[in-house]
């Protein structure tokens, strides 16, 4: 197959990935504790080349490898509401799913019926005990800096935050959730602060994101229109050569 119809192909699917990915993050542009990916790419040679060609001759065509999560901190926001947190630092809250202990940044918390402080997604919160946190049904509710609950001045947990030496090691789950594969293991915060009162907006940087949108958007289309000309002069061709068989 003709290198330059494959090269523009493959720049199409590479702009195709690019578009999801950057439309995914302004998606949840607005979503408390998101964290935007970033993909990142490779030139390949190889396997898509012309049989009997060299490899040194083999075009070069990018594809998209994947895409990592950005850890940066996001904007923190003031709500006023007694159980919305917000971390600054790397921590992360641990939360209990049904696949185990899963991370999150999102601190809109609430209780459930039986007292358990969940996520906004149902999921309990963890103390240090690594057991959910149960809270009295009524009462101020206080949240240190370091994570220690009290209600109307009586301690009833503590909030079990967990830091990474390497964040990129998690894997998402979902929008707001990451876990940890095995062998990496989290540590103690340390450097985490506990917002009461805050929650931590989504880090994308919504025009910035735009405009590589629309780039992004541009370069698929002059691909898809250079790959359509290559088609038509291949075709060309094809009727040429078909001509000349007599």
């Amino acid at each position: 197959m003709n290198p330059a119809l494959l090269t523009a192909a493959a720049g199409m699917r590479a702009r195709m990935e690019t578009l999801d990915v950057i439309g995914n993050n302004i998606a949840n542009a607005g979503v408390t504790g998101y964290k935007a990916d970033q993909e990142f790419y490779r030139l390949f040679a190889g396997a898509l080349s012309r049989s009997g060609q060299g490899v040194g001759s083999r075009p070069e065509m990018p594809y998209l490898e994947g895409s990592q999560t950005d850890f940066r901190q996001g904007p923190l926001e003031a709500t006023g509401a007694t159980l919305d947190i917000a971390l600054s630092g790397p921590g992360f809250l641990v939360v209990e799913a049904p696949q185990g202990e899963l991370y999150t940044r999102n601190g809109s918390l609430r209780v459930n019926a039986e007292g358990i402080l969940q996520t906004s997604d149902g999921l309990p919160v963890l103390g240090t005990d690594r057991q959910p946190i149960i809270l009295p049904r009524e009462g101020q509710v206080e949240i240190s800096e370091a994570g220690a609950l009290n209600v109307d001045g009586l301690a009833v947990g503590q909030l079990l935050i967990e830091e990474f030496t390497d964040p990129n090691a998690l894997k998402k789950v979902g929008n707001t959730l990451f876990t940890a594969p095995n062998g990496v293991e989290p540590e103690t915060a340390s450097e985490t602060i506990v917002h009461q009162g805050s929650l931590e907006s989504a880090n994308v940087n919504v025009p910035e994101a735009a405009v590589r949108l629309i780039a992004a958007s541009r370069h698929f289309d002059l691909l898809r229109r250079a790959a359509s000309l290559i088609g038509d002069e291949m075709e060309g061709q094809a009727v040429q050569r078909l001509g000349s068989i007599r």
